[in-house]
């Protein structure tokens, strides 16, 4: 007797509801390829019927209960921001040099995608703030690294 796959076995499984056809010619086609499938593994109908008159092993399936329910109390916890650098703490450009520092890069310095999108939200706010416009510490740096490249370059190539 030949055991019969887990494949056998499925493709099986949407053969035989086939047998129930009305059409002789289907249910015909259907027995040929039962019979196709099974001598494909060295089986037989018997093997079929032996398989199919074999008790399944139960599934065992473990279900873990939990009983205590515990509550653990989270809190969000937010690490301390740097402090800016000493000579950058009273380091704050007016909204009149921010124009004017970013009205310069926009027209004369090459300036990649990040940079081109920095300086133009800068100049935006500058122009929407007025007085009330501020300028973060690593704003200011990040915009003077970009004037002095900007007059490096302006050195170099005239």
């Amino acid at each position: 007797m030949a055991e019969l796959d887990t494949k056998t076995i499925k493709r099986l499984r949407k053969l035989l509801p086939m047998l129930t056809s009305d059409q002789p010619g289907e249910v015909l086609a259907t027995v040929a390829a039962i019979l196709r499938a099974l001598s494909g593994k060295g089986a037989s109908i018997h093997d079929l019927v032996a398989a199919l008159g074999r008790p399944r092993k139960p599934r065992v399936i473990e279900r873990i209960v939990y009983r205590d329910r515990i509550v653990v109390e989270e809190r969000i916890v937010y690490r301390d921001r740097e402090e800016a650098p000493k000579e950058l703490v009273g380091a704050a450009m007016s909204a009149d040099e921010v124009l004017k520092t970013t009205r310069m890069l926009l027209a004369d310095a090459f300036l990649n995608d990040r940079e081109h999108g920095f300086v133009c939200n800068m100049l935006a706010r500058a122009e929407c703030g007025g007085d009330r416009f501020a300028i973060t510490p690593r704003q200011f740096i990040w915009l003077q690294e970009l004037t002095v490249r900007h007059r490096e370059m302006e050195a170099a190539y005239g």
